[in-house]
């Protein structure tokens, strides 16, 4: 097979279109009917047709991302004249105008086309079942007790999911680990000066909730923290992020010796916890400000949808950055017997106290810093002008933490395939900090009613081709435990079987459809809602209809949640973000590398990890007629037929050579800076060009299919191979100073914690000015990169045989 792919012949076609002709265009081009039509610029002699289309621009540069050949300079040369004709004259729409892999003309794509029909029988039979009032019914139970992970509670719920999966049909087990867990026994937060006053209040409760009166809940605490005694001046450090922190050191204010106080918002909370402790701060405090998630959103809670004044979130902070799961068992299964390490040799385990508390304790202490008025952009919504501090404001934090090894309970339920050597897998959490309706409980509501469509399906003599595993993990909220633990125990096997991961988390929280994905998955999900109505529409539209609508007409709109909704990759889609972290996807993507994703419908969203997360707020504000539980269970539904059914796995190489060669460019282009190496960022473009040449070509062979069915032993050949590319891009040793992250294209960022880093290696090592790193890092990524391409060429030679 050739290491380095011929340069393209391109033949570029300029047609000048009205509005309503390149619209017709856009929209009724050729549909396949199998999932690997080229969408890159790689494939020799390819021709391509630029729609000028006078209404729109489509940003014609990202044309320079998939063009790396021998020809480079002139292609390049060509392309800055025609960006610079399209921005002087109007708006210009980009389209290639090859078949894009999209489905249509009654096709499915992974599908023979003797087998469409069928397909879309078993679709039908399946979207007809699900029961919003089934879904409301799981949920009121799943929210009648706290059911916090470590606690018996917890338990019960497991015990109750295994006996709903069994009735449904299907074989279901608790699987059981022994994980290190904290839970408070004390906490105490008082303002010792310029005044005396008693804080760390209780969220109040609400006559209409009689939920908010349960003396079950748990105190507001942030699990992971250590005990500890400290008392000391208070200074604000805006959302806690490294930028904050550099305001702070140009304005010679420091933390060290001091307790830090930051709004939630912006970065996951572990990220404020390390950067407080990097910074030599004593302690910190963590609060809701309303301005992010409160009364400046919109009206709170009992009335709306959005945290009261009293509202606490509860959280981890798990340096999950650096690696999830149990704390003593790094890489390993949490079993009885596993080997741990010391409490204290745990590298992602805090060294200072972190409180969380509710804004109305938080403007007691802001409202008492003196010190230099805030900068632009750190004015939360508290009626009084924020202050840095520190000045005469001084707080004692008191915390006893119980730290012990304690129980968790995953379950693990599998409808059998007649190919068990190949797995659809499906999860979500049950535990919860206290009742969890949104999260988690809306997603194992949706997972239920899902199990049990599919087990009617059984029942009336359908039989999975292959085999379905829906899981319900424990421990997710201290730290993803439950799912990582679980992947540990079961790599080699996942590895070898699973096709894919389906992730739900927070289902549901309102009737704005949202997704993250792997990039060869997110086709997929585009076609899965094209065949969901959306329950809200008037028009009989689509989820996809509505949500690429939301997605072409964006609005800088508060959620109240940390993960924001991704922006539009290309004009006319709808969006999907890359994976970072926050969910049970994680091992399965970063550890494990199997392809996932992350699925559920946003909305406004203010009492996260609160005490009001609960079935009244569910019912009034969140989806009062569940609704939209039940079309998120045929969206996932949908998908999980046609990964299980599918003849070829239906996932698209072309998209993730793409989203590649775009992160290549810009790669290149950082690569000048203090730190970087331009050569061995060239490699890693080189490597590029021929993931992209080999996806065009597995590609085309793939489509080729449709005329000439493989054997049933070629075709299983096939998808092993297919199946695996994802894993080529894991590196053997992982990123540096995080080896549990394994994935070289993913990992949640260092100082994001939910977002995701795309390159996370060279791009971590430029952030680090670290020279020796980058080109460690992206020779690794170069070799991974060279791995898929020789996954995809070896898929172009068994489509052919």
């Amino acid at each position: 097979m050739p290491t380095n792919p011929p340069a393209p012949e391109i033949s570029i076609f300029i047609i000048a279109l009205s509005p309503r002709h390149a619209a017709c265009v856009r929209n009724s081009g050729p549909r396949a009917i199998l999932p690997h039509e080229p969408r890159t610029l790689a494939q020799s002699n390819l021709g391509i047709a630029a729609i000028c289309d006078l209404a729109s621009f489509s940003k014609i540069a990202r044309l320079r991302y998939h063009v790396r050949s021998f020809r480079e300079v002139r292609v390049n040369h060509f392309l800055r004249w025609l960006s610079a004709a399209a921005l002087f004259s109007a708006t210009f729409l980009f389209s290639v105008v090859i078949s894009s892999g999209t489905e249509g003309g009654g096709g499915i794509r992974g599908f023979q086309p003797a087998r469409v029909e069928a397909e879309r029988t078993l679709e039908q039979k399946f979207r007809d079942i699900p029961d919003a009032a089934h879904a409301e019914s799981n949920l009121r139970h799943l929210t009648a007790e706290p059911h916090m992970a470590g606690t018996e509670a917890s338990h019960r719920v497991a015990q109750w999911l295994q006996e709903q999966f069994r009735s449904f049909g299907f074989d279901a087990e608790i699987a059981s680990y022994s994980v290190w867990l904290s839970q408070p026994r004390e906490v105490k937060l008082e303002l010792t000066a310029p005044e005396s006053k008693s804080l760390a209040s209780p969220e109040q409760p609400y006559e209409v909730d009689k939920d908010t009166f349960d003396a079950r809940a748990v105190a507001g605490f942030n699990a992971y923290s250590p005990s500890a005694d400290v008392t000391a001046p208070v200074v604000y450090v805006n959302y806690g992020g490294p930028e904050d922190y550099r305001e702070l050191d140009g304005r010679g204010i420091s933390v060290e010796g001091k307790i830090a106080i930051a709004r939630y918002g912006h970065s996951y909370r572990g990220i404020k916890t390390k950067l407080a402790e990097e910074h030599r701060a004593v302690g910190l405090i963590i609060y809701s400000d309303p301005q992010d998630d409160g009364y400046v959103a919109g009206d709170p809670f009992p009335r709306g949808p959005w945290r009261p004044m009293s509202g606490i979130q509860r959280g981890s902070i798990l340096y999950t950055q650096l690696y999830p799961g149990d704390p003593l068992t790094p890489g390993v299964a949490a079993t009885p017997d596993a080997k741990r390490i010391a409490p204290a040799d745990a590298v992602n385990v805090s060294h200072i106290p972190t409180l969380p508390i509710n804004a109305q304790d938080a403007a007691t202490i802001l409202q008492n810093l003196t010190g230099p008025q805030v900068a632009k952009g750190w004015q939360g919504g508290l009626p009084f002008t924020y202050h840095l501090g520190p000045g005469d404001a001084t707080a004692h934090i008191k915390l006893v933490m119980d730290y012990q090894q304690r129980p968790i309970y995953d379950v693990i339920a599998r409808l059998r395939g007649t190919d068990d050597s190949q797995w659809v897998v499906m999860g979500n959490h049950h535990d919860a900090w206290v009742f969890g309706a949104a999260d988690p409980g809306s997603g194992t509501a949706v997972m239920l009613e899902t199990a049990r469509a599919l087990g009617q399906l059984a029942r009336s003599g359908w039989k999975p081709r292959r085999t379905i595993v829906m899981c319900e993990w424990d421990g997710e909220e201290p730290g993803l435990i439950g799912s990582t633990e679980w992947v540990e125990a079961n790599r080699a096997e996942l590895e070898s079987k699973a096709v894919a991961y389906i992730n739900i988390d927070v289902g549901v929280i309102g009737s704005k459809f949202n997704a993250s994905a792997t990039p060869s998955l997110k086709e997929l999900i585009r076609d899965a809602t094209r065949e969901v109505q959306d329950p809200h529409s008037t028009s009989n539209r689509s989820v996809y209809e509505v949500w690429r609508e939301r997605a072409t007409h964006p609005k800088d709109e508060a959620t109240g949640t940390a993960r924001p909704e991704p922006k539009s990759e290309t004009p006319g889609e709808a969006s999907l973000s890359a994976l970072g972290a926050g969910s049970d996807f994680c091992p399965f993507l970063d550890h494990a590398g199997i392809p996932s994703m992350d699925i559920g419908f946003g909305g406004d969203y203010g009492v996260y990890h609160a005490l009001y997360d609960d079935f009244y707020w569910m019912k009034h504000f969140g989806d009062p007629t569940f609704a939209y539980h039940a079309a998120l269970v045929r969206i996932i539904g949908t998908i999980a037929l046609r990964l299980d059914e599918a003849d070829v796995l239906p996932y698209d190489f072309t998209a993730y050579a793409s989203e590649i060669a775009r992160a290549s460019a810009d790669l290149a282009s950082r690569a000048v800076q203090p730190g970087g190496d331009p050569a061995a960022a060239k490699a890693v473009s080189e490597a590029s060009v021929q993931l992209t040449a080999a996806a065009a070509r597995a590609a085309q062979a793939l489509q080729s299919l449709s005329g000439s069915p493989l054997t049933p032993a070629e075709e299983a050949e096939l998808n092993r191979t297919l199946a695996a590319i994802e894993q080529s891009l894991l590196s053997p040793e992982g990123l540096a100073g995080r080896p549990w992250y394994r994935h070289t294209i993913y990992a949640p960022g260092i100082h994001a914690g939910y977002a995701a880093e795309i390159f996370p290696g060279p791009n971590e090592a430029l952030e680090r000015k670290d020279r020796a790193a980058f080109r460690h890092e992206a020779d690794a990524l170069a070799a991974a990169l060279r791995r898929a391409a020789d996954r995809l060429e070896e898929v172009a030679r068994l489509a052919h045989p």
